[in-house]
């Protein structure tokens, strides 16, 4: 075959192809979306993400774990031994607080903050005991010890309790320190 039935073959084949052809043009233009610091939104494969200082970062679920290089408040390196744990308490640096402290000291104001930061610490303390306490409720069961060595169970030593008396104790306990909470949190003197 020669060069030029092979062109007349191709043309013909084009023209009846492009005779029954239906041409789909698709498009399409990415939405710009204009960010400013401190948004969050999620991308399409799920991935959080903000802005920072001008910069975009991922946000990832140990955000909040994390200790930041400078203090927010007053932009100074986040490097004394102690920055980590007031960091971790109040969101700032060991200085930040100690000024905070002083200046609400001079304006005759700590007596009431350190009564709501005790306030705050009872409420904490008993939501825990109650969560406790319902943990140990719900999964209470007779007591047994087993002694054992490397080749074999030496003893099995079974404790017969009440455990319906038991149970109740408990949710007396857990009422009683239920009590307790509605009492601190409605108090309103603090």
């Amino acid at each position: 075959m020669n060069h030029e039935m092979i062109n007349d073959a191709r043309k013909k084949i084009n023209e009846v192809l492009k005779k029954d052809e239906q041409r789909i043009v698709v498009g399409w233009r990415p939405e710009f979306v204009e960010r400013k610091e401190g948004d969050v939104w999620e991308d399409d494969s799920g991935r959080q993400w903000t802005i920072k200082n001008g910069i975009r970062q991922t946000v990832t679920k140990l955000d909040a774990a994390k200790t930041p290089w400078f203090c927010p408040e007053c932009n100074k390196s986040m490097s004394h031994r102690f920055d980590m744990k007031f960091w971790r308490i109040r969101g700032k640096c060991m200085d930040c607080v100690a000024k905070e402290e002083t200046k609400m000291r001079a304006e005759g104001k700590w007596e009431e903050y350190e009564l709501s930061v005790m306030k705050a610490n009872y409420i904490a303390a008993l939501k825990d005991r109650i969560a406790e306490l319902q943990d140990y409720h719900d999964t209470l069961s007779l007591p047994e010890f087993i002694d054992a060595d490397d080749r074999q169970i030496l003893n099995i030593e079974r404790w017969n309790i009440d455990l319906n008396t038991v149970k109740l104790d408990i949710l007396k306990e857990i009422s009683q320190l239920k009590e307790n909470l509605e009492a601190a949190e409605a108090d309103d003197s603090i």
